[in-house]
């Protein structure tokens, strides 16, 4: 099977309310919708979408990544369309890894149809057809993300997400946690995402803290790029901790898992460059005993589905994923959204993705690339 062409359209969605996180506020989500379409006829879908609060020359990157494989891929094999991707020393990597993502997206959304098959059971054998999901929550104040954290569980979710390292001090932080944690009740999960927020002490001290309100797990306390510091903490506290910006890639969780350095992987296809090398990782985190979770980072519909699909291929498919993120923006752009129902995301069941674009959202919020 050979590329045809490779449209693209950039896109920007407004969130409905700011998304706060310690890294910022961010108003809206920009990407690039990839539709590929192949000599048999069938068109894949994917997006690459750089991690919200990338460089702005992370942008730029996209569109000179995309410019080239547009320009190279026609008449290549599919396998081949990631060679121009190869001399990127000089590109922001979230670019990097967004197109990475969009490209293999497509590619397996294709696959998977020319095999009559979802991609989730194109990746793997067997899959769950119902993945559970969080709440994600990033409000900073302590009533409203109380209030955000009541609306979710009379939702039916069965976990809350809050981010955390927003607040002044240990003090302020655990009274926007007590206050969470009252407005759940004790039978919902709680888990924290501090985004690599703290030093390795005060990650420490925060977090022995918080261990009264029976945390389910806590996703990277202290900054990437140092998995001993990681170790540190997960050696001084009971809450089981979980890697996320130290997961970008199959070589990284690979070091994470060498070191011993998290209980948890937190997977993103968008950051890890696509549905296929996250599937590898959860490969090696299943040889090592570790657990996986899948999140967006953000994305419209199409990498959500990818998300899903890739979450649906678990060996272990109880701990909640972060894929009801559809909700935080004004729109998905797909004809019939992800929608979340008790606590639950069904997987499509049709060949491929298994999802299609709504045109007219899609016209709506294009944007110049």
């Amino acid at each position: 099977m050979r590329v045809a062409r490779l449209a693209c359209t950039p896109y920007c969605i407004p969130f409905r309310r700011p998304f706060a996180t310690a890294h910022g506020i961010q108003t809206e989500r920009r990407g690039v919708l990839l539709q590929l379409h192949t000599d048999n006829g069938l068109v894949g879908l994917g997006e690459a979408a750089p991690i919200p609060g990338s460089a702005s020359r992370a942008w730029s990157d996209v569109a000179t990544l995309l410019a080239a494989v547009q320009v190279s891929s026609p008449g290549k094999r599919l396998e081949e369309m990631m060679d121009v991707m190869r001399p990127v020393g000089h590109l922001h990597p979230a670019a990097v890894a967004a197109v990475r993502c969009g490209l293999d997206t497509a590619a397996c959304d294709v696959l998977a149809q020319a095999a009559d098959t979802p991609v989730a059971l194109w990746l793997q054998r067997e899959s769950s057809e119902r993945v559970p999901v969080n709440a994600t929550i990033a409000l900073p104040s302590a009533a409203s993300a109380a209030d955000a954290a009541a609306k979710a569980r009379a939702s039916g979710f069965p976990c809350v997400k809050l981010k955390v390292g927003m607040a002044a001090g240990v003090e302020a932080e655990r009274q926007r946690v007590a206050a969470v944690r009252n407005a759940i009740g004790n039978r919902l999960k709680l888990r924290l995402d501090a985004n690599g927020a703290w030093g390795v002490e005060q990650a420490i001290c925060t977090i022995q803290a918080l261990e009264p309100y029976d945390i389910e797990l806590v996703e990277q306390p202290v900054a990437c790029g140092d998995v001993q510091a990681l170790r540190q903490v997960l050696a001084a506290v009971r809450t089981p901790i979980a890697a996320d910006e130290d997961v970008d890639s199959v070589a990284a969780a690979e070091r994470v898992l060498e070191a011993g350095a998290a209980q948890v992987l937190v997977i993103k296809p968008m950051v890890v460059g696509g549905l296929r090398p996250a599937r590898q990782i959860i490969e090696h985190a299943q040889a090592q005993g570790v657990s996986c979770i899948v999140t967006t980072t953000l994305d419209a519909g199409i990498g959500i589905a990818a998300a899903l699909h890739l979450a649906a291929t678990r060996p272990s498919p109880d701990l909640a994923c972060g894929l009801a993120t559809g909700a935080l923006l004004t729109t998905d752009l797909l004809t019939t959204p992800l929608t979340v129902c008790e606590g639950r995301m069904q997987r499509p069941n049709a060949a491929g993705l298994g999802v299609r674009l709504d045109e007219e959202a899609v016209k709506r919020h294009r944007q110049p690339l």
